[in-house]
């Protein structure tokens, strides 16, 4: 139903802090997650990318607004931590799951969903609002905590914070998650992505994706930091010591073709040029089975990017 979608997307409007994940959201995510990916949104608001978005989000205005003054949640202000996560992508039916931390009142946003059509049913004590048999369902579990996405999903999200137990997690994955969330301020690990990767067919690519190179990952994991420059990493267990050197070579061998057909193609959009020379910047580095990608971006140019294209033009930067 589109009320229960646009509710879970606005509890998906965020951005980020340096603070290590939630265990009490971390929790709620089932064991099989072959993608699990967060963010921290308190911190970020100070920052001048933080207020960039919010800018951003003032101008798109209206049906925002009206969600705010009928449920008194505010993304902007009221969402602290988000994390998400899915089974392998790879999966012919996918499912996923959002969790969020802040400040939610549940009978408001009750009498929102209800008088939007939304139907309500409890669950192991909860009350669940959905669309209508499996499809998508939302709960707020308490003042702090609300759970989006499919009808499994969000059962097993509400018996696990019923238990209070454990993790489900498997202790590897909530170690790399820990060092990741306590680093940057957006973080993902996956297998899924990494299986995902292998899959991939592009006879452009040719002899550089020979050997099944993409296929011999064993988990993807990276991070986003914000500040005067954006920092952007991604690792990559690889299967050998071999493997993690070839990688090197495959995304400097790619960085270098783009830029190639970009020269030939005459491409004179600013933009892309600013994010081909960025790729000159990057740094690429295999330590052992580790593959790592790092790259750091002025904040302005990431504020450039992702403008929409009627201020862009207006821009003295464009």
């Amino acid at each position: 139903m589109k009320t229960l979608r646009n509710l879970a997307i606005v509890l998906a409007v965020s951005c980020t802090s340096l603070f290590s994940a939630d265990q009490a959201l971390l929790r709620l995510i089932p064991a099989d997650a072959a993608f699990v990916a967060g963010i921290h949104a308190d911190q970020i608001r100070n920052s001048r990318f933080g207020q960039f978005l919010l800018d951003q989000m003032k101008s798109e205005g209206g049906n925002l607004e009206k969600f705010v003054a009928a449920t008194g949640f505010d993304p902007r202000r009221d969402l602290t931590e988000l994390v998400v996560a899915s089974d392998d992508v790879q999966k012919k039916t996918k499912k996923g799951l959002v969790v969020a931390r802040g400040r939610f009142d549940a009978s408001r946003i009750q009498n929102f969903a209800t008088s939007e059509g939304a139907q309500t049913t409890t669950y192991n004590g909860v009350t669940v609002f959905t669309g209508g048999g499996q499809s998508g369902w939302l709960a707020v579990l308490d003042g702090t905590t609300a759970v989006a996405g499919d009808a499994d999903g969000v059962r097993g999200a509400i018996d696990r914070y019923r238990g209070a137990g454990p993790s489900a997690l498997s202790a590897p994955v909530l170690n790399r998650i820990s060092a990741l969330s306590g680093q940057y301020d957006a973080w993902m690990v996956s297998s899924s992505l990494a299986r995902l990767a292998g899959e991939i067919k592009d006879p452009q690519l040719g002899s550089a994706m020979g050997g099944n190179l993409m296929q011999s990952m064993e988990s993807v994991s990276g991070g986003v930091r914000f500040g005067t420059n954006v920092e952007v990493m991604a690792e990559a267990v690889m299967r050998s010591e071999k493997d993690a050197t070839a990688m090197v070579d495959v995304v400097k061998f790619l960085g270098g073709m783009l830029q190639l057909n970009s020269s030939q193609q005459g491409n004179r959009d600013p933009r892309a040029a600013e994010l081909l020379s960025l790729l000159d910047k990057m740094e690429l580095k295999a330590t052992g089975t580790q593959f790592r990608m790092s790259l750091q971006v002025p904040e302005a140019t990431i504020e450039q990017l992702v403008k929409p294209a009627s201020r862009r033009k207006a821009s003295p930067m464009i």
